[in-house]
């Protein structure tokens, strides 16, 4: 397989930076990798090395992807584990055996893949757009260089090509596609019993002393974390600006305002020829980036096309590629400069050359986009709300000054500062440092401030707080409780409650189980199901595994059982909203290959070649990893 991988990647264009095996490495944590220094070694693969910065980095990288997909549920001291370490090291391997192989066969993505690659990222795009200047900004904010940042692009899609050469030699036969047509069309016949948790409530008898043993035996469901009580002054502009009147003049100048600016152009579409020259560069070397320049203007205004000089000239590789084109930008979206004179341009015609930051430019302007004023009906709403909240922001300002003074003149009491201003002094009920709400109480800032030791401590006024959701607030703790494991006494009805839920609920499931059991042991489900007074029996209905009609602890417990002919279990124990099922397989349907349409056989071909693509992927690296000098250093993991 290894000797046809070559010829298969000629003409496939790649755009995609993140392969099966590619650790994605944030653009703020590469200079990391590409800089320059002494670090420690954690493994070798062949002649290359992997450093503890890399693998930090990795590590990183992947513990801010399982934040992001699991947001609440993510726990730090689940996923920060040696383990997890370990799987990202081993990675790292693949994918520098990957690199590896391509090196030494030249497999190489082209300087048009690169420029494909980099002009996708979102990073580097204003409204849609690729930015040539946040492009460069960017990579100067984290020391980089496009050098070296387009040459990591050009490794990651040297292996993506790889990969996709790889995979294109899988091949997946017509009766593999079959036998996925009849497992994902299979049709079942069911029948279940259905034992509701409710219906064993009544026959359950809780003492005293059960439910002391059961209390003991479940304590922490009863911890509650410390919890403050506060009073609190909340100053927001938001819930000032509805009370605030707007007169219609008002309104109507407000419009006029803006109506008078109507008409200027707030966007181009630009495109620009760069001679990159750094700011501190010595006087040949700018001399030498504006000849450059306006050698371009002069090929150009000799008749050759903008786009062709662009390509051959400029810096700015990203934009090279296309002409030279920046797409449609504002003025906040590049340098003074280069705005300057982008706006003071006509369409088609050529700037003198501009001095920037990142060098000198060529500019012309292809296209211009003019702001247009909607009418006055249109925008009379938008307008009293902008009116009534800036007047409220002025009000919260003079509120400001006034609640900090006398908050702080009168620390043990928010009165003075309520009637100063107008507003009531609130309460909250008992909330704990992780309360979950709106408003002030669930606010993190006033959280935070609020389990600090110097609030509970000195039970005084707080400092002004900024809120989360724009407002500010002033606190105070009035009362305070540590965290305790609540007696029984207070919890007596939901100890209660969770304790019949719980022998509810068991009671089902054992009953549901009896059934099973019989109907594995020869009996039909509708004859064991009788011998029970709480079982409601259902007739067999036949269902395909995503049916909505069976519920769905049935139909996901019903196919996952053999059939009647089959050597395992033909039933089971489901799972519902309202308790247990006992869950029989009475027939099965194998789906009809010959219904399904070349359209859908098409997507479940490329599915299995996908998935085979895969497996031959993996088998690669493995065989790339076993003739590779793998060393792993442990002791500087």
């Amino acid at each position: 397989m290894l000797l046809s991988i070559r010829d298969r990647t000629s003409g496939w264009i790649a755009y995609v930076i993140v392969g099966l095996l590619v650790i994605p490495f944030a653009l703020f944590g590469l200079y990391n990798y590409v800089g320059n220094g002494g670090p420690q070694v954690v493994a070798t693969v062949g002649d290359a090395e992997i450093t503890r910065t890399q693998l930090d980095q990795a590590y990183q990288q992947r513990q801010s992807e399982l934040r992001r997909m699991l947001g609440d549920q993510y726990d730090p001291a689940v996923f920060s584990t040696d383990n997890l370490r370990r799987q990202v090291l081993e990675q790292l391997i693949d994918r520098q055996a990957l690199i590896n192989y391509a090196r030494d066969k030249r497999l190489r993505a082209s300087d048009a893949d690169v420029s494909q690659a980099v002009r996708s990222q979102s990073m580097f795009q204003v409204d849609g757009s690729f930015s040539t200047e946040r492009y460069q900004s960017l990579l100067q904010q984290n020391n980089l260089t496009a050098e070296a940042y387009e040459s990591q692009i050009r490794r990651d899609l040297s292996i993506s090509l790889l990969q996709r050469a790889v995979q294109s030699t899988t091949f997946t036969p017509e009766q593999t596609v079959d036998r996925l047509i009849a497992l994902q069309a299979q049709q079942r016949r069911l029948s279940w019993a259905t034992l509701e948790t409710a219906d064993y409530r009544d026959t359950i008898e809780v003492t005293d002393a059960d439910l002391q043993e059961w209390y003991e035996a479940n304590r922490e469901r009863f911890r509650e974390p410390e919890q403050v009580q506060l009073r609190y002054l909340s100053l927001s502009a938001e819930a000032i600006a509805p009370s605030i009147e707007v007169s219609a003049s008002a309104v109507r100048e407000r419009y006029d305002e803006r109506a008078s600016g109507s008409g200027e152009d707030a966007a181009r579409t630009v495109r620009h020829i760069l001679a990159a020259v750094p700011e501190d560069a010595d006087e040949a070397a700018v001399s030498s980036a504006r000849q450059t320049v306006e050698a371009a203007r002069e090929r150009i205004r000799g008749g050759e096309s903008f786009a062709a000089v662009a390509e051959a000239v400029s810096d700015d590789s990203g934009s090279a590629a296309q002409g030279g084109s920046l797409g449609v930008i504002e003025q906040a979206d590049v340098a003074d400069a280069f705005a300057e004179a982008a706006w003071s341009l006509q369409p088609g015609e050529l700037s003198e050359p501009v001095r920037t930051p990142f060098g000198w430019h060529l500019i012309e302007v292809t296209d211009v986009q003019v702001a247009e004023l909607p009418p006055f009906e249109q925008m009379r709403d938008s307008i009293r709300e902008d009116i009534a909240m800036e007047r409220a922001e002025r009000r919260v300002t003079e509120q400001i000054n006034t609640v900090e003074t006398l908050a702080f003149e009168n620390p043990t009491t928010l009165e003075p500062a309520a009637d100063a201003v107008g507003i009531p002094v609130e309460s909250t009920e008992w909330i704990d440092a992780a309360a979950d709400g709106s408003g002030v109480a669930g606010d993190p800032a006033v959280l935070e401030t609020a389990f600090s030791d110097a609030m509970l401590d000195n039970r005084e006024n707080s400092d002004l707080i900024e809120r989360e959701d724009g407002g500010y607030a002033v606190i105070r703790v009035t009362d305070y409780r540590s965290a305790r494991v609540r007696p029984l006494d207070e919890v007596r009805e939901q100890a209660r409650t969770a304790y019949l839920d719980g022998k509810a609920a068991a009671a089902a499931r054992a009953d549901a189980q009896r059934i099973a059991d019989a109907v594995n042991a020869g009996d039909s489900l509708q004859s064991a199901a009788d011998g029970i007074e709480s079982a409601q029996y259902t007739a067999p209905t036949l269902g395909g595994r995503n049916d909505r009609s069976l519920p769905a602890g049935v139909r996901e417990r019903g196919f996952r059982l053999s059939g009647p002919a089959g050597s395992g279990d033909r039933a089971g124990v489901g799972r519902l909203a309202n308790g247990w099922a006992a869950v029989a397989v009475e027939a099965v349907e194998p789906g009809d290959p010959s219904e399904v349409g070349a359209e859908r056989r098409g997507q479940l071909r490329q599915t299995l070649s996908e998935l085979d693509g895969e497996a031959s992927v993996q088998a690669v690296v493995a065989a790339l990893r076993d003739r590779a000098d793998v060393e792993i250093r442990e002791s500087n993991l």
